[in-house]
C-alpha cells in the first residue's frame, strides 16, 4: 500500500454538556504493532483543505453531527507512524473543540476501513479515562480535555 511520507490530520474534542468527549476505540490494524486505543474524531486533511474544514469534514462522517465553526486551533501535535509494510509517516496534527448536546453518534459516512478500525464509541469525561485502564492518544488527552472545556 502506497502512503505519502508525511499526513495532515485534524481531531476533535467534541464535549457534552457534563464535559465529557466522544472517543473512538481503534484497532489500527495497518501499524506495525497494532495498538487498541481511544482517539478523537478526526482523521486526514484533504489537499485541498485547511485544518479547519478537514475537521468539520470528518466530524461529520465520523459522527453525523453538522458544524459550522469549530474556531482556532487549540493545540497541535507532530507524530510518526511505523506501519506494517515498513513504511514510515510523519504526522502533524491540529486539535479543535466544540460542544454539543449528547448524542448517539452515527456511521452512515464512514468509509470502508473504518468500519474495520473503529470497534466502539463513547463519552468518557476525563476522570473516567484516567481512571479507565484503557489506552488512549494523546497520552495527555484527560490533561487535553480539562485544559480545554469550554
Amino acid at each position: 500500500m502506497s502512503r505519502p511520507p508525511h499526513r495532515r490530520v485534524s481531531r476533535i474534542l467534541l464535549y457534552d454538556e457534563r464535559d465529557a468527549v466522544l472517543l473512538m476505540l481503534t484497532a489500527s490494524p495497518l501499524l506495525s504493532t497494532p495498538v487498541i486505543r481511544w482517539l478523537t474524531p478526526g482523521g486526514g486533511v484533504e489537499p485541498h483543505e485547511t485544518h479547519h474544514d478537514g475537521a468539520v469534514r470528518e466530524l461529520f462522517e465520523e459522527t453525523g453531527l453538522v458544524v459550522d465553526n469549530l474556531g482556532e486551533p487549540i493545540w497541535t501535535i507532530h507524530g510518526q507512524s511505523e506501519f506494517a509494510d515498513g513504511s514510515v509517516q510523519t504526522t502533524y496534527a491540529e486539535f479543535f473543540r466544540t460542544r454539543t448536546t449528547r448524542f448517539d453518534p452515527v456511521n452512515d459516512n464512514w468509509m470502508d476501513n473504518e468500519h474495520i478500525d473503529i470497534t466502539g464509541i463513547r463519552w468518557w469525561t476525563a476522570d473516567e479515562l484516567e481512571q479507565s485502564g484503557e489506552l488512549f492518544a494523546p497520552l495527555n488527552l484527560p490533561d487535553l480535555i480539562r485544559a480545554h472545556a469550554l
